[in-house]
């Protein structure tokens, strides 16, 4: 299904047509609408498989509704981890990192757009970093 910004539509995993690989990390996002669709929000899944670990600082507000599993970040001395029916906030500018001790699906969605983020933002480089995150197939994602 095409996200269309000026109907109402439902979404899941399933409509996700590109997903993407964060570094060498089994973890994946695959975007139902960004600017590029013309959406005002940044929406999408994300799979991270148990184990992975990587840091992370958002140019966007982002919240993180878990919808399997359970996903945990780590912000300096402090743990917070949130299950299934449970979301996350994650607010721009704030460095913290991913801890995943069980395979986690959510759907998350952020404001603004990663697009429109990037050329607003003024803090430091943004992680993971662009040059990190590359195409793969969803046979890798879900296989």
């Amino acid at each position: 299904m095409t996200f269309d910004p000026t109907t109402v539509q439902r979404f899941g995993v399933q409509d996700v047509t590109d997903w993407f690989q964060v570094g060498d990390h089994q973890a994946y996002v695959g975007y139902i609408a960004d600017e590029d669709e013309g959406s005002k929000l940044g929406l999408a899944y994300i799979r991270f498989r148990m184990g992975v670990e990587f840091d992370f600082l958002w140019a966007y507000d982002e919240v993180c509704l878990v919808t399997e599993g359970s996903l945990t970040v780590r912000v300096g001395e402090e743990t917070v981890a949130a299950g299934v029916g449970q979301f996350l906030h994650l607010p721009a500018g704030v460095r913290g990192a991913f801890e995943v001790h069980e395979d986690v699906v959510a759907f998350c969605v952020h404001y603004p757009t990663d697009a429109q983020a990037g050329r607003v933002w003024t803090g430091p480089e943004r992680l993971p970093a662009e040059s990190q995150i590359h195409p793969v197939s969803i046979d890798e994602v879900w296989g």
